[in-house]
């Protein structure tokens, strides 16, 4: 049997009222030269607001904030308003985007030039500044990642810088900040978590410590989704009284990333990586997976298969079909995949045919 590492650097702070820890974490940093990252979609609805009255000593040089996908050139703007203020601490509040630029701002701290300058693999130089994550959605586990991805207008690809150093110093996992998420950033959220998880038992790389964690967090997203969507239809979420469940979501999801963050990823986000989709990653992601598991089933050991099944069930449960509302074009799901190392990764090698059969059963369509 071939060797396989495997590591989570991040330092997680996981559990209802976690955030009460966070003055102690704080302690270790400077928290005079402070800058906040944040979605932009959270600003006005109060998230922030309870995240930062459990740090009331912090008083941050600025707080920067950012659209789902934000621009790399966008980013590089903001990181070097960060450095003009002399910020040597970055807080990223919000979903994967957010945590996204929070780590690209944190690594440019440090290392001169253009975030651009580091696309790739292990090609930052110095240690970035340090990073605090708090996710308030279930799906990206950028929390835990030490990959960014960015995006570039008028290219056919996403800018994506990863390597050692580059996740966050510090995770925390409250769940009682996801009582006001919708029910579409929820579902959508979880999809993406969901793949991450299969598609860390479908790697080439997986190793019993991602098995273990990938099943794991599968199982639980399944259980507890509906839930946590009828909590929000009911009212529950919003008055604290489905925390747990909450709670349950954030830990999965974060689990499903130290699975594939270690494993690596397959053929559904090699297909989803193309910028040319306007469509939510999590969306096209929880589009493709079903129709990816039928392609990967003839390599999939019986294990996998029974969790497959669960996923057909849930999506009965959650009223989701897989299939693309839209006209999509097969060509630029191709495209982006091409090359890819997801798909390299994936336990079944493909050709653009196969892709094309898988694309077509989705629902997407030639140009």
């Amino acid at each position: 049997m071939s060797m396989r590492s495997f590591a989570v650097p991040t330092s997680v702070m996981s559990g209802l009222g976690s955030l009460e820890r966070l003055p102690n974490v704080l302690e270790k940093f400077d928290i005079q030269a402070a800058v906040i990252v944040v979605d932009s979609g959270l600003v006005g609805h109060g998230i922030v607001d309870f995240v930062l009255s459990h740090a009331p000593n912090l008083k941050p040089l600025t707080t920067l904030s950012f659209s789902t996908n934000p621009p790399a050139s966008e980013v590089d703007e903001a990181s070097e308003e960060a450095r003009r203020l002399g910020a040597k601490l970055v807080i990223g509040i919000g979903g994967g985007s957010a945590l996204g630029a929070a780590k690209a701002i944190a690594i440019r701290l440090t290392n001169d030039g253009s975030i651009f300058d580091y696309e790739g693999s292990n090609k930052v130089l110095r240690p970035p500044a340090p990073c605090i994550a708090i996710p308030t959605t279930a799906g990206s586990g950028s929390e835990v990642s030490n990959a960014l991805v960015l995006h570039v207008e008028d290219r056919s690809t996403e800018l994506v810088v990863r390597g050692q150093g580059c996740e966050p110093r510090v995770a925390f996992l409250d769940g009682r900040v996801l009582r006001l998420l919708p029910e579409a950033p929820m579902t959508y959220a979880a999809l993406d978590a969901l793949s991450h998880g299969l598609e860390s038992l479908w790697s080439q790389n997986r190793s019993f410590f991602t098995d273990c964690l990938a099943s794991g967090a599968i199982k639980r997203i399944v259980s507890l989704l509906p839930v946590a969507l009828e909590g929000i239809a009911s009212g529950a979420n919003a008055l604290g009284n489905n925390d747990e469940v909450l709670q349950g979501l954030l830990e999965a999801s974060c689990a499903a990333n130290m699975a594939c963050g270690n494993s690596g990823l397959g053929l559904v986000h090699a297909l989803s990586s193309s910028p040319e989709i306007p469509l939510p990653h999590g969306l096209q992601n929880g589009i493709l997976l079903p129709h990816v598991a039928e392609f990967n089933a003839q390599v999939s050991p019986t294990d996998v298969g029974h969790l497959v099944g669960q996923i057909h069930e849930l999506y009965e449960r959650i009223s989701f079909d897989p299939t693309f509302a839209q006209p999509v074009q097969i060509e630029k799901f191709i495209r982006a995949s091409q090359n890819h190392p997801f798909r390299e990764n994936n336990l079944r090698a493909s050709t653009d045919d196969d892709l094309a059969q898988i694309l077509v059963a989705a629902g997407a369509v030639a140009s």
